[in-house]
């Protein structure tokens, strides 16, 4: 029988209405061996329910403990003094009390979607054809972005957490990085694709050290983004893919992806490099299953967010899928897509509420047929937003 270890993604305002000594405790009786904290969050508005209803609001880009400058180069971007906590009293007063109940803390770090250092310094971000700039997406290619993203680490990593869950370490699509969002156009997934597609600075700079030609590529791009707005998307209908957007393009562009998926995965590699020294483990949390809710193969579609996934499995502890679903079978075959095209071992992270999961039944499906597999870490989203009768099925399903 396979022991399944469970760490519960948890926002900061647990610990603001109730103190570890009582939170800590009580998630080991319901089956939890850890939690994952949101140290480094983007903005939300979430209807809370495990200790009463309550309606909160996190700030944007916001840092839940006090940032050490020290552990940043000096050209990285740093965390503004109004963004972050004045003290480390907060983690420090859970990490204290969670060694003593034998009980993991892990960092869940929102890297790169963070608007309140998008807007403080614009000329980081990801940018278009056009010159629109995405404030809330920092440019991994960026070496200030970067710069951030390390300092971030080595900061997170002498906090005394266990791991770090890295969340939107990559680039992003068109949608979804604002709270009131108008595209009031119907746009097919290769246009969404196109218009997001950054070509700041930096992302130019890196194609060029290696390819001569830019001119003809971004002439292209923004020659079709320019009628599918001024008349009609003719991709409407057709799945996104590297060829379809080679033919419509040029094959040039396969040669832009290659140079982005590259920036990516320098990144990853040097921030293994000090999670590893500092012994902390590394877990991306991959959000490819969310490109196409219908896919199984999401693995698949990591390219469109920069990811190539066989260089990045060569610098992390973990994969974390999300494995949001609402049938087992759809459960099943996610996830052996990941253990067949990403690592032998995967941390499974599965949403036990509404929409995924109405009834204890498909809940217990869900993970026997992951225990099946072999799946032994088993996370499930998000412990503030869940009721008593969420966290008892997590118990009987976890025992």
């Amino acid at each position: 029988m396979i022991s399944i270890q469970s760490n519960a993604f948890t926002l900061p305002y647990t610990f603001f209405r109730e103190p570890p000594e009582k939170v800590i405790p009580e998630l080991k009786q319901y089956g939890f061996s850890g939690i994952n904290l949101a140290l480094n969050y983007h903005s939300s508005r979430d209807l809370l329910l495990r200790q009463g209803p309550q309606l909160e609001y996190l700030a944007d880009g916001f840092h839940y403990y006090k940032s050490n400058y020290q552990m940043y180069s000096g050209d990285a971007l740093k965390p503004d003094l109004r963004d972050q906590s004045p003290s480390n009293d907060l983690i420090d007063s859970v990490i204290l009390v969670a060694k003593t109940n034998d009980f993991q803390v892990n960092a869940w770090a929102v890297y790169l979607h963070n608007s309140a250092i998008g807007m403080a310094h614009p000329e980081t971000v990801v940018t278009n054809v056009f010159g629109n700039r995405f404030l809330s997406e920092l440019c991994p290619a960026n070496p200030q972005v970067a710069g951030y993203a390390l300092g971030m680490t080595r900061d997170l990593c002498n906090l005394g957490i266990a791991g770090i869950r890295a969340e939107s370490l990559h680039f992003h699509g068109a949608r979804h990085g604002e709270h009131h969002e108008r595209f009031f156009i119907e746009l097919s997934q290769v246009s969404e694709f196109l218009f997001a597609l950054c070509f700041c600075d930096h992302c130019k700079k890196n194609y060029q050290a290696e390819h001569s030609e830019l001119g003809n590529l971004v002439q292209s791009v923004k020659s079709k983004l320019t009628h599918v707005f001024e008349d009609r998307d003719p991709w409407i209908g057709k799945k996104l893919s590297k060829e379809l957007l080679a033919e419509i393009i040029g094959p040039n562009i396969l040669d832009y992806l290659l140079t982005r998926e590259k920036s990516v995965s320098n990144l990853y590699r040097k921030i293994k490099d000090i999670t590893q020294e500092l012994e902390v483990s590394f877990t991306f949390v991959d959000q490819a299953p969310l490109l196409d809710l219908d896919s199984a193969n999401a693995s698949q579609n990591s390219w469109q967010v920069g990811i190539d996934n066989s260089q990045i499995k060569q610098f992390v502890d973990r994969f974390a899928p999300l494995i949001y679903r609402r049938q087992s079978d759809q459960v099943v075959a996610l996830t052996n897509d990941y253990l067949k095209n990403t690592a032998n071992e995967i941390n499974a992270i599965l949403r036990p509420t509404f929409p995924d999961c109405t009834t204890f039944e498909n809940l217990a499906a869900k993970v026997k047929n992951l225990v099946g597999l072999g799946v032994s870490e088993i996370d499930f989203y998000l412990l503030d937003t869940m009721r008593k009768r969420d966290l008892d099925n997590i118990r009987q399903v976890l025992n």
